[in-house]
């Protein structure tokens, strides 16, 4: 799932450069490419190796995009492509406070069309809405709660990070992330992110990072990607934790 703004930017390890605030520039517009060595959602591992380009448009306070993570490497046949659509609305009630509400429709192109929502066509597509609030102070917290409405999943986050500056246009950023997910009839897990990202800004709008990352669950959600080829559907999520790298670019326009 998109992480970089409804979900924890360095938990996903999708770093988004800024395109100029809204009193600049009312309408923006940015893209990105990442490559992880594992995609991690919200302590679950649903890929091995994965290629993640999006794409969004700010308008205001008004944000939409797509995203998508396409596995690859020869473990891709074991697990799902997928492709997320989202809009959200943004609004400050304080000057130290934000708040985020909006929607994200998850599609995984193998099981179906679009809108099998839920459906007996392999819930090809679940719907969740959220809503976060970061706050304007040390270490920018920022908590989020998001629900599945098809998968009836309850998820509530918490994120802070600090950024270390190096040079003019390099930084160190450090991110940290804990979240509980609760599935109906499915039992739950607490989980929580350790990330590392050296970034580069090669311009006033365009970026580039490296990152590491570390996971740890309750529960066994990460999986062991030691592929068999002879037996590819064989992996499994069986760990408590795990280590994985990102790396990747942004641009505003």
């Amino acid at each position: 799932m998109k992480t970089f703004a409804r979900n924890a930017l360095l938990a996903s390890t999708f770093l988004m450069a800024s395109a100029g605030s809204s009193q600049a520039n009312p309408t923006s517009f940015s893209l990105s490419a990442d490559y992880v060595t594992e995609y991690v959602f919200r302590g679950t591992t649903l890929a091995g190796e994965a290629f993640q380009p999006g794409a969004e448009l700010a308008f205001g306070d008004f944000t939409a995009g797509v995203w998508a993570s396409i596995a690859v490497g020869e473990e891709s046949i074991a697990f799902d492509d997928e492709i997320d659509f989202y809009a959200s609305y943004t609004f400050a009630p304080t000057e130290t406070i934000s708040l985020d509400v909006g929607a994200t429709l998850y599609h995984y192109p193998q099981s179906g069309g679009v809108l099998d929502i839920g459906t007996g066509a392999g819930d090809a597509s679940t719907l969740e809405f959220f809503g976060s609030a970061s706050f304007d102070a040390p270490l920018e917290p920022t908590f989020t709660v998001n629900y599945d409405i098809t998968l009836e999943t309850l998820t509530v986050i918490g994120t802070a990070g600090y950024s270390f500056p190096i040079s003019e246009n390099t930084s160190f950023d450090l991110g940290a992330t804990a979240g509980h997910v609760e599935t109906s009839g499915a039992g739950d897990y607490t989980y929580g992110i350790l990330s590392g990202a050296l970034s580069f800004a090669m311009s006033e709008t365009s970026s580039f990072y490296v990152s590491a990352n570390f996971g740890i669950s309750s529960d066994d959600t990460f999986a062991d990607i030691d592929f068999d080829p002879a037996n590819p559907f064989s992996v499994g999520l069986s760990q408590d934790n795990s280590f994985w790298l990102g790396i990747g670019f942004s641009s505003g326009f």
